[in-house]
């Protein structure tokens, strides 16, 4: 159902439950309709006849009779605000645009919120953030805290379209890479921003299953998604099964995103000289043409030490 259905169906609501009024409290409906009849009536005195006079009449009969109506639903313990609809959000009347043709906030988070849902990031992943990125344990905390920054201003040049960078977030495992491009995929998102994270060895099955089992149309819509998202994260490059299926569809994405200066961010365990020997050269030049490498460094896996200091939390 879209916005403008949903705004019938509650006015619908609306309309019926004042029916139902109608046939509990007497005379009510009479008073209605004679507060209805003299709005028109004044509407064509002003229109048509311009007749300040008798309008000025009209008016004062209008609000005898909503004193009258407010009388009556009082005696019957009922509030006036029934003749409103129930809507989600009062400030825009559920039209998810205000008045002055901006767009209302619940729509602008209603949109956040779809956004949040397509861009393939799990619960737990949606709750990574700068701030809940720990630097201890880090080899040296002070490096890891610029690189955080960079981090930071990565995003926000995301979210204000004046990013011309991408990353390449280099670790062993569980060095917090994950939950580090979480967070940059997350202010980026908080910002209205379109993300497609996905795990390489998920992106490319997807990238099969859409160009072989689909239809023509379907795959070039998600092609298209692919290509033009504000940011793509492709998780864990290295873990999948490289084929030359896999590194034509890697050339083909990371093109065409440069080409149209869209930034991406690729994680891996693996360094560019062991990508260029798992996929080739074409790959790596495409990651060092356009990609700040960042690796994260730390003797214990930043997960394990996670995991140990919310045990110590309980």
């Amino acid at each position: 159902m879209n916005r403008e259905q949903l705004r019938q169906e509650k006015q619908k609501q609306c309309d019926d439950y004042i029916a139902y009024l109608y046939g509990c409290i007497p005379n009510l409906e009479a008073i209605d309709k004679a507060i209805g009849q003299k709005n028109v009536a004044m509407i064509r005195s002003g229109i048509l006849h311009k007749n300040k006079a008798q309008q000025s009449a009209l008016q004062q009969e209008i609000e005898a009779l909503m004193k009258e109506r407010h009388a009556l639903l009082m005696q019957y313990g009922v509030d006036e605000t029934v003749y409103k609809p129930k809507w989600d959000c009062p400030l825009c009347e559920d039209r998810g645009y205000l008045a002055d043709g901006t767009l209302c906030k619940c729509y602008q988070q209603e949109r956040i919120q779809k956004i949040i849902e397509q861009s393939g990031m799990s619960a737990a992943m949606q709750q990574y953030r700068f701030e809940n990125f720990y630097l201890d344990g880090f080899d040296k905390p002070e490096d890891i805290q610029k690189k955080v920054e960079w981090c930071k201003q990565f995003a926000r040049q995301i979210e204000n379209g004046t990013c011309n960078d991408s990353l390449f977030l280099r670790g062993d495992v569980g060095r917090g890479k994950t939950h580090l491009s979480s967070a940059i995929a997350n202010a980026v998102l908080a910002g209205g921003k379109t993300v497609i994270y996905k795990r390489a060895a998920d992106l490319f099955d997807m990238i099969r299953r859409y160009k072989y089992e689909e239809s023509t149309q379907r795959w070039h819509e998600v092609l298209d998604q692919l290509i033009s998202c504000d940011l793509l994260v492709i998780d864990d490059l290295g873990a999948e099964r490289t084929t030359d299926f896999v590194t034509e569809q890697l050339v083909f994405l990371l093109e065409e995103r440069n080409y149209r200066n869209k930034p991406w961010i690729i994680n891996s365990n693996l360094k560019l000289s062991q990508i260029q020997d798992s996929y080739n050269t074409r790959v790596s030049d495409r990651i060092m043409d356009r990609a700040t490498a960042i690796l994260l460094e730390r003797p214990n896996s930043y997960r394990k030490e996670q995991a140990e200091q919310r045990m110590k939390e309980l």
